[in-house]
């Protein structure tokens, strides 16, 4: 970035960030938390990944530059868009990335000059958990469990047919309101109806449990790009000392 013309500082995000292997968040909510805050956790303000994000540095440094210079700014950190690859998943979805900019660049420089393969390892050994997410939720056990906390919410006259869908109703009802403000009668409400289905249904606990074995089986199908992700982070760890010497 420095050889385009701006700056940019690099920051090692928090352990959270960085802790794919860990278990989803399926949602566990109690009654007493729900009627005190709704869906908002108490201690979110000073969740690390948050204050990592909202404090990056590079933020109001972008700001500061003209309009031109801001536009200038993501063409070199992240290159031209016509220059768009697509990386294919084990589940059949896509991401895409560009071949130049500084950031695939520094890929290359750190994790060898085949950044197909190299993004492709990471994203699947980074998104473990949304792959076990995604087998947990089709689980015909979860998927019981699933059926009768719908029947619950519509005995709370709540007619969701998830709980996500019952958290975007709460979110929409808080209106231009911010995360950490007082929840609106209309999410305390639901949150209520939740916590309580999921203690009548054992929605959650299903969805724990499941998470423990179908993480296994994710674990075992995915070995390969994880293990050549693992190996090529150890070997990037090993060179950066010398490439950044040379620098």
């Amino acid at each position: 970035m420095a050889d385009a013309g701006f700056r940019y500082v690099v920051r090692q995000p928090p352990e959270q960030a960085l802790a794919g292997a860990r278990a989803a968040n399926y949602g566990r909510l109690d009654v007493s938390t729900a009627r005190r805050h709704g869906y908002s956790e108490p201690s979110q303000a000073n969740d690390p990944i948050r204050k990592f994000v909202s404090n990056d540095p590079n933020r109001p440094y972008l700001a500061s530059l003209s309009k031109s210079r801001q536009q200038a700014y993501p063409v070199a950190l992240f290159g031209h868009d016509d220059t768009r690859i697509t990386i294919d998943l084990p589940d059949g979805e896509n991401v895409t990335t560009n071949r130049d900019g500084c950031t695939s660049d520094a890929r290359r420089l750190l994790y060898g000059p085949d950044l197909v393969t190299w993004l492709r390892n990471q994203f699947v050994a980074s998104n473990l958990n949304l792959e076990v997410f995604r087998r947990v939720t089709s689980d015909t056990a979860y998927l019981k469990a699933l059926k009768d906390w719908r029947a619950c919410m519509r005995i709370h006259h709540r007619a969701f047919e998830t709980p996500e869908a019952a958290r975007q109703a709460a979110a929409r009802s808080r209106g231009g309101n911010t995360a950490g403000s007082t929840p609106a009668a209309a999410e305390i409400a639901i949150a209520v109806a939740d916590a309580e289905c999921q203690r009548v249904s054992q929605l959650v606990d299903v969805a724990e449990r499941l998470d423990g074995r179908h993480r296994i089986g994710v674990s075992a199908d995915r070995a390969a790009e994880i293990n050549a992700y693992h190996l090529a982070r150890a070997e990037a760890a090993r060179r950066a000392p010398e490439l950044l010497h040379n620098r």
